[in-house]
């Protein structure tokens, strides 16, 4: 069985509420408890489009619209084309933050409006950003340094807080970390169609080629092993199949986009599990709470 929090985190990174991602994760681990990992992730993706149907009945326009899952329709682009000054959206180069400390940080984020329209789909960065959204004053200093990093994300997301719809992307196209050019040519191509599955499978930390290949019946996990964890603790590769923390993996990789040339698209800062302070992209230690640069 999977575990229920897993199943939560996987889709609040995602962009799904907190709320509707327990509720979702809760209602398939229930009437799925024995299932596949593929049915599983099946079933949830079932779930959660269930609720949000269910959720959307009599939601006023001018309200937030609940975000489900990342777009399997929506026309793909390069990563590396999205953030183009021609693309139509607002590059770092000329995108300057609308605070320049801590302080007014706090006030700029106080003051931002709580109108959605109701078409709104949670652009990438918000995505990646869920965690430090939803976790209040506690890591005000780390959505601070994001937006700090990324000024053209800060002024996109002012604008969709004021009922506008976001420049950059929302179809997760930007927050695959697997190279697809390392897959079979089949594989690659069905990720590349359906980047959700892509996401899903990173999601739960499972090798996305073992994944495509198990669902394809082209693939056992080992007589004896638990298929799930099988799918986390191993890779595929062009010699075999190997072992491989891909949980460990995927927390050190770059987000790389599907056309694996988004590298350095997301500029973030990393915990310091020694001291437990934020390194940021500078190379520079700030306090987490106070967000002063640290000796």
């Amino acid at each position: 069985m999977f575990d229920i929090s897993q199943a939560t985190n996987m889709l609040t990174s995602l962009g799904v509420s907190s709320t509707l991602a327990a509720k979702a994760a809760e209602r398939t681990a229930q009437k799925h408890a024995d299932a596949d990992p593929l049915t599983f992730l099946k079933e949830l993706k079932t779930t959660l489009e269930e609720l949000s149907a269910e959720g959307s009945q009599g939601k006023t326009a001018g309200t937030a619209a609940t975000p489900t899952t990342v777009s399997e329709t929506q026309a793909y682009q390069s990563t590396a084309a999205l953030y183009n000054k021609d693309s139509g959206a607002t590059t770092q180069a000329s995108a300057k933050a609308p605070f320049s400390n801590l302080e007014e940080f706090r006030e700029w984020e106080d003051g931002l409006g709580d109108t959605f329209a109701a078409d709104y789909e949670p652009p990438d960065y918000v995505k990646v950003l869920s965690l430090s959204l939803s976790a209040g004053d506690e890591r005000t200093v780390s959505r601070y340094m994001f937006f700090k990093n990324h000024p053209e994300f800060a002024a996109d997301y002012e604008a969709i807080r004021s009922g506008k719809l976001s420049k950059f992307p929302t179809d997760g196209s930007t927050l695959v970390k697997s190279d697809l050019s390392t897959m079979t040519k089949e594989t690659a191509t069905f990720y590349k169609k359906n980047p959700a599955q892509l996401l899903a499978a990173e999601g739960f930390n499972m090798d996305p080629t073992l994944v495509k290949m198990r669902m394809d019946g082209k693939i056992d996990a080992p007589e004896g092993v638990q298929v799930s964890e099988w799918l986390m603790d191993n890779k595929w590769t062009k010699d075999g199949v190997v072992s491989q923390n891909n949980r460990v993996v995927l927390a050190r990789s770059d987000y790389i986009g599907l056309d694996g040339k988004g590298a350095g698209t997301y500029r973030l800062g990393k915990y310091d599990t020694v001291t437990g302070n934020i390194i940021d992209t500078d190379g520079r230690a700030y306090d987490p709470l106070t967000g002063e640069v640290q000796a």
